[in-house]
């Protein structure tokens, strides 16, 4: 193996910072530093990566980084670890995500297999996505998502569910802290209408990125959620509720599915947050049309099949379990319409307990009703 430094290598290395300084260069000119490139040894190929790597980011930094990644001398995981500056590694990150698609599909890969690199990398590309969604929810305008396609496409599957579409909804879901559930069934269809409304991006990204893999997303999103320090309420919400109005056949049954578990759950543990959960997720999953009357009636149907009819499927204990659960948690209820569902629709076979929950459920609602008519009195 020839470990000699030819003596063209420093014309090699001047040509290469004239390209990095070059917006645009001839095809001839890219195909000259290909071959010189391609020439070069095994200390050579070093000695070049570490000279890249120093050399001051220009206006075609990137474009000669994708050659060097292609001929196997410098990857984009090997440049990005060794730049220290933080401020210098965003800024780089927001042309990845804007204009570099196989430069990021290289930091995405390394951050599931390279196991030297893998921490570090998570944290880059966490803090940029956290930037990039921060930005979008102020300005939804500022990026289309672009990046997105590529990564889907070119990602291997293991790598696009465990790293890159797990990333995502992390990022998303901590834009947002609410560690008090009461705050979740009180803005709940704020929150839903905002994320139709207003941060569009969510859907977009819902449709794209998650649009093949959305039982997966659910999944992940069910277990981060289902733990007792969960504090990322509105965006949870947000995002079951993207991934429901564009959900096919498979995935409704999934939901479905889930949410009768939740019940089994909350009934054999006696667990009134696993009913909390379950109620806010009934709705988000219930909100997947833009009729608000829909998603009422959606919601309505949902609770008079699980809670109504329950006593076809839990044990006579269970049923009383999730009745006292359900009055206890009257209380958390701050939209009438909701509480108007849960007050009309009959608890299949009736008794005590049942009315004892309805009872309290009208109250409620005319307690409701009363302090709205007072803000409407207010602020008139």
């Amino acid at each position: 193996m020839n470990l000699n430094v030819s003596n063209s290598f420093g014309f090699t290395c001047r040509l290469l910072r004239k390209q990095c300084d070059s917006a645009q260069t001839s095809k001839r000119a890219t195909e000259d530093l290909v071959d010189l490139l391609k020439s070069l040894n095994a200390k050579e190929k070093l000695l070049l990566s570490k000279y890249f790597c120093q050399l001051p980011l220009s206006v075609g930094s990137f474009r000669v980084l994708r050659q060097l990644q292609k001929l196997r001398i410098l990857t984009a995981t090997e440049y990005i670890c060794s730049i220290e500056n933080d401020e210098q590694l965003q800024l780089i990150l927001i042309e990845f995500l804007q204009n570099e698609n196989e430069l990021l599909i290289n930091l995405f890969i390394s951050a599931h297999y390279d196991s030297v690199k893998m921490l570090r990398l998570n944290n880059i590309l966490e803090n940029s996505l956290r930037n990039l969604f921060t930005a979008l929810a102020v300005n939804p305008k500022i990026s289309d998502l672009s990046y997105i396609a590529p990564l889907c496409k070119s990602l291997p599957d293991d790598v696009l569910l465990n790293v890159c579409i797990q990333m995502h909804l992390n990022c998303l879901l901590e834009l947002h802290v609410a560690a008090d559930i009461s705050l979740a069934f009180k803005h709940l269809s704020a929150w839903i209408n905002e994320g139709v409304d207003e941060l569009i991006f969510i859907k977009r990204l819902a449709d794209t990125l998650l649009g093949r893999h959305q039982e997966q997303a659910l999944s992940h999103l069910f277990k981060v959620s289902t733990s007792t320090s969960f504090k990322y309420w509105k965006f949870y919400i947000i995002l079951v509720q993207s991934i429901a109005s564009g959900a096919n056949a498979d995935t409704a049954a999934f939901i479905k599915k889930y949410l009768k578990n939740r019940l089994l759950h909350a009934a054999t543990f006696r667990c009134q947050l696993t009913l909390l959960h379950l109620l806010l997720t009934a709705r988000a999953a219930a909100a997947n049309t833009m009729n608000i009357q829909q998603n009422l009636d959606n919601y309505a149907k949902w609770y008079k099949q699980n809670i109504g009819e329950m006593s076809y499927v839990l044990s006579t204990e269970q049923f009383k379990v999730v009745l006292n659960m359900l009055e206890d948690s009257i209380h958390y209820e701050q939209e009438i319409d909701y509480v108007e569902i849960h007050a009309a629709i009959a608890i299949s076979p009736g008794g005590k307990l049942v009315q004892s929950y309805k009872t309290k459920c009208k109250t409620h609602l005319a307690r409701l009703k009363l302090a709205r008519k007072q803000n409407d009195i207010i602020n008139c």
